[in-house]
């Protein structure tokens, strides 16, 4: 490109440039900016939506003060009435667990599995003096039934019901000797002080009647009954889960009265518990094969 064509282009450049400017001061036109400063002054529409919704948030999370729908238990476990017994030095369930340790406890199983026990037994019952210088009896056997709840793990009841005959030996008449006729019921607390155990020994203390029936030395046909405190002991062996053997001595305190004397006639018996109360097998589909300790 020769240098008179370059300047002939420059000037039409420089033409062209003065036209455009011309015609943009005519129009009134202005300088635009990248962004414009006023656009976020102006206030948006949707600014007054968004407020009222954060409101109407705030006020439905505004909860009353909450409350338990059960009444909230106390840290202290819960202690029925005759839990108290341990203040007085007694052992039970709610300070002691099942058991203390001793007598080869139970695993695997336990006494309140089958809390409940019928039994017999068997046993020397060695009589008093009835009336003091006339009348006594000889030793003769008690048998007899008892039924009995295992209402804790060192505690029990039982009621007890006895029968014996023994022979009445009459002061001063030599007759032959004729049988008399003694029944006892009473009712019993038990105390296991070594609780779950395989060999469980107990103490035992009741109350109840005796009926003592015989001909004293006056040819008088007699019918008494009386106040009766069984007092004692013993020792249960649990040989399996539905069977136990039991052996026990008692003072069978008959308070006196009608011409009778307060008689303490010991008793030594031998027995043999049935244990009841075990739950039905389980028959749920995932342990179906689950079975009574």
């Amino acid at each position: 490109m020769t240098a008179k064509q370059v300047l002939l282009l420059t000037r039409k450049t420089t033409l062209y440039a003065f036209l455009f400017l011309s015609c943009a001061v005519c129009n009134g036109q202005q300088e635009l900016d990248v962004f414009d400063k006023n656009l976020f002054d102006e206030p948006f529409a949707g600014d007054a939506q968004i407020e009222d919704f954060r409101e109407g948030v705030s006020e439905s999370a505004s909860f009353d003060n909450w409350q338990p729908i059960f009444e909230e238990t106390s840290e202290e476990p819960c202690l029925l009435p005759f839990d108290y017994v341990r203040h007085f030095g007694f052992r039970h369930s709610s300070t002691h667990g099942r058991h203390v340790g001793r007598g080869i406890p139970l695993e695997g199983t336990s006494w309140k599995n089958r809390p409940y026990h019928v039994d017999w037994f068997l046993g020397s019952f060695l009589g008093d003096e009835l009336i003091h210088g006339r009348v006594s009896q000889d030793n003769e056997l008690i048998a007899g039934l008892r039924l009995g709840w295992d209402i804790d793990y060192f505690w029990g009841l039982e009621c007890r019901f006895g029968w014996s005959d023994p022979n009445i030996q009459l002061a001063g008449v030599e007759t032959t000797p004729i049988n008399g006729s003694i029944f006892l019921s009473d009712i019993d607390l038990v105390y296991y002080p070594w609780g779950d155990s395989k060999i469980r020994p107990y103490g035992l203390i009741g109350t109840g009647f005796v009926r003592y029936d015989f001909v004293d030395d006056m040819a008088v046909s007699r019918n008494t009954t009386l106040v009766s405190i069984p007092v004692g002991g013993g020792i249960q062996f649990h040989h399996w889960s539905w069977l136990a053997w039991r052996l026990e001595i008692l003072d069978n305190i008959a308070l006196g009265s009608d011409g009778l004397n307060t008689q303490h006639s010991v008793s030594l018996t031998a027995g043999m518990e049935l244990r009841l109360g075990a739950r039905p097998q389980s028959y749920w589909p995932w342990r179906s094969s689950r079975r009574i300790w």
